[in-house]
């Protein structure tokens, strides 16, 4: 999986498909693995849909502090200006649906 260094943090994503963006975010205690195939597969016919992992979770890196919506909506900003995104569906869960509220 690519990686990209935001808010110096390493962000590990992946995308699939093509069409207008769709950025899904999982929630705590999870990974972009959230996102299994059965989903990914339908919404790549129609999209290009972007997983991540959260800081902290999953490939991306752990660091010694900054686990706040706040700084995961950073993150988020900042992935999605380094792969050219410049507006987005977004669909959360659980806290990643926090994530996906304040980022709007």
């Amino acid at each position: 999986m690519p990686k990209v260094r935001v808010n110096g943090v390493e962000i590990c994503y992946r995308q699939t498909g093509d069409g207008p963006d769709l950025v899904l975010i999982h929630g705590l205690a999870a990974n972009h693995a959230f996102w299994n195939p059965e989903l990914l597969l339908p919404l790549a016919r129609r999209y290009r849909v972007t997983t991540f992992d959260l800081r902290g979770h999953g490939y991306s890196e752990i660091v010694p502090s900054g686990y706040t919506s706040v700084n995961m909506v950073g993150d988020l900003m900042g992935l999605m200006d380094h792969l050219d995104i410049e507006c987005a569906h977004l669909l959360g869960h659980s806290f990643g649906g926090t994530v996906a509220a304040q980022a709007a």
